[in-house]
């Protein structure tokens, strides 16, 4: 689908380079790890991480892990954002 966007803004003449390729996410949490045709729908934290990570590889500039949609109280999805982040970070 990149390919595509890229191909229609080369034939508007513009600079596919000023494109940005923002993902975001809606985790789903699981205890245990999960088979990998389900992400990002659910996995564990180390398993988004490694999405994150994959993702990154593929080309996305942004990428939008929204823990706001998960079942816990704040202070744990505080908790985990920056679990993930700093998981991300030691790629």
């Amino acid at each position: 689908m990149w390919d595509v966007i890229q191909k229609a803004v080369v034939e508007a003449e513009r600079d596919p380079a000023a494109l940005r390729m923002a993902l975001r996410v809606n985790p789903q949490l699981t205890g245990s790890r999960t088979d990998p045709d389900r992400m990002p729908g659910a996995g564990t934290l180390d398993r988004y991480i490694d999405y994150a990570r994959a993702a990154a590889e593929a080309g996305v500039h942004e990428l939008f892990m929204d823990f706001g949609q998960t079942h816990a109280p704040l202070a744990e999805r505080v908790d985990l954002a920056g679990r993930f982040m700093e998981g991300v970070r030691r790629g």
